[in-house]
């Protein structure tokens, strides 16, 4: 029986399916690297995120055109072959290479490569402590969720983000077209058993008072803030945790927000955006009003 390692990279069949298994990072991405990786799954209480590198996935859709492709640590996690009380584990390409995952106090902590049995991130392990993993591909079970490009997952969020402003529009609609019927429906009834000759009069009387307060306080330009608004809904699209900065209103012609969850650099999404990376791996960003 072949090792899983040398299933890696090209189609094999997992659960009935034809699937590519590529190796992930558990755990912390370095800061200069982490540009090349995306989210593959969020962190968890047995797990921190596992994060793929997106030029894994591009090469196996070369490969395999229209083969899904899948991480092996997240396949491994799902089919429930790891044993998260064993300090390193290992998935062996050969007698002294291959990928090993550390865990600690029944929680995975980080994965990472061994060459020639040397594991760079902690010399103190050893292959003799190690538990190898090498189950069968009938063994394995695929998780829900596939491996995506960072655009592809920034297009579905904007997706849904669109389809959500659509149901809430469609709802604002409604209550308003609900308000107008119930409100001239209320003006019907009022009108047939109150109205007299002298409220009629005071009505009319109220109604030039109003029209005169609108010809002197009416708005000669109305206030366009859409493309503003267009800005902050694709800023939320692309992160729903993004906080704005305090004091902030439309009047304002310079935006600021901070983008906590996106490792990549939110500039390479929205040209007109002004970045700047925060020490704890935020994003500082802000815009003009009416920037192009």
């Amino acid at each position: 029986m072949a090792r899983l390692a040398q299933s890696l990279y090209r189609p094999v069949v997992v659960a009935g399916e034809k699937v590519i298994l590529v190796p992930e990072v558990v755990g912390t991405v370095p800061i200069t690297e982490q540009h090349e990786y995306v989210e593959l799954v969020s962190a968890s209480n047995i797990c921190p995120a596992i994060n793929v590198r997106e030029s894994d996935i591009e090469l196996a859709r070369d490969n395999y055109s229209g083969v899904p492709v899948y991480g092996m640590w997240h396949t491994l996690m799902e089919s429930g072959v790891i044993n998260f009380n064993h300090t390193l584990q290992v998935v062996a390409e050969s007698e002294l290479d291959g990928f090993y995952l550390c865990s600690e106090v029944g929680r995975a902590n980080y994965s990472g490569v061994y060459e020639a049995g040397f594991f760079a991130a902690d010399a103190s392990f050893s292959l003799e402590d190690a538990e190898i993993i090498d189950p069968t591909l009938d063994e394995l079970l695929l998780p829900q969720k596939e491996a995506k490009l960072a655009k592809e997952i920034l297009q579905a969020r904007q997706a849904a983000s669109r389809s959500a402003w659509t149901g809430l529009v469609v709802a604002v609609g409604a209550i308003v077209l609900l308000g107008g019927i119930t409100d001239s429906t209320l003006k019907y009834v009022y009108s047939h058993r109150y109205a007299t000759l002298e409220n009629k009069s005071v009505l009319l009387e109220s109604v030039r008072s109003g029209l005169q307060e609108l010809r002197t306080t009416r708005l000669t330009d109305v206030p366009n803030d859409s493309l503003a608004l267009e800005r902050i809904a694709s800023l939320w699209a692309l992160d729903h945790e993004v906080r704005s900065s305090s004091g902030q209103s439309m009047q304002n012609r310079k935006f600021s927000f901070e983008v906590p969850n996106i490792r990549i650099d939110p500039a390479q999404y929205f040209p007109w955006l002004e970045t700047k990376l925060n020490p704890d791996g935020s994003w500082a960003v802000s815009f003009n009003k009416d920037s192009s």
